[in-house]
């Protein structure tokens, strides 16, 4: 399968975290000779965040992407989209948003809950340990609820991508909490990969990672090439959030994975 490095799946706009229009990003897009993007706001959230869009937003959000791709009609076509949390205390509260009806939607975990307390795995690196500490310190117990919502997630049938899939390794430089090819770690992955074929998700090759402590794409190599040989789809995200990010990394991805 040769990888589509002219269609960016994963972006952020001003309705959420990222700093550009929805038109800044394609214009943007269609400058790098892409054909393709979704706009992927962060879904709204039951309870305050930095990074969440607005719920009275929606709407507003929706008409700027749609809009944007007729402006572009023609040129570069444009999806619309939400980055969906999965938290699943709130399930019933992302089910009433998945069925809006969009485009494309991406499943992502950010947030594990622990005794009631929100706890962002894909934070800060303080944020991070903060989250470690509420498990007692187990690594372990963090990665494997980290996993199991991503499974409780894909099995709901509301998404269409798997998003930043491995993120739960983002400050493990070097193996410093866990070791990837360790039987407990793998078996959490190819269990997880099960679920994510089973509900006919594609995966995401999310590149902002290489920007992150960890240095690396998620998910890993050895994740991306055992998704490809289950039959699993595998797709590009830049995750941008400025303009100039579309598309970021794509052409600096290693040929194996290009041609998986």
């Amino acid at each position: 399968m040769q990888l589509d490095i002219a269609a960016d799946y994963h972006m952020h706009t001003f309705f959420s975290d990222g700093s550009a229009s929805v038109k800044q990003m394609a214009t943007t897009a269609l400058e790098k000779g892409l054909h393709t993007i979704a706009v992927t706001d962060h879904v709204p959230l039951p309870y305050p965040t930095r990074y969440a869009m607005d719920f009275d937003r929606i709407t507003e959000f929706r008409q700027a992407v749609e809009k944007a791709g007729q402006q572009f009609e023609g040129r570069l076509k444009i999806r619309t989209g939400l980055e969906m949390e999965y938290i699943p205390r709130f399930r019933e509260w992302f089910r009433s948003i998945a069925d809006l009806g969009w485009e494309l939607t991406i499943a992502s975990v950010h947030t594990l809950f622990v005794r009631d307390e929100v706890s962002l795995v894909n934070g800060n690196e303080a944020e991070f340990h903060r989250c470690l500490a509420m498990f007692k310190g187990d690594i372990k117990a963090l990665v494997a609820a980290y996993y199991q919502t991503l499974q409780e997630a894909f099995a709901t049938g509301w998404f269409d991508i798997a998003g930043h899939f491995d993120v739960v390794k983002k400050f493990n430089v070097d193996g410093r909490f866990f070791d990837e090819q360790s039987q407990w770690y793998q078996d959490l992955i190819f269990s997880t990969l099960r679920v994510l074929r089973d509900a006919g998700m594609k995966m995401e090759i999310n590149t902002n990672g290489i920007i992150h402590p960890v240095a690396a794409a998620y998910p890993s190599s050895w994740i991306i090439k055992a998704a490809s040989a289950m039959g699993i789809g595998i797709i590009l995200g830049s995750d941008a959030h400025r303009a100039s990010d579309v598309g970021r990394f794509f052409n600096c991805l290693p040929d194996p994975i290009k041609t998986i």
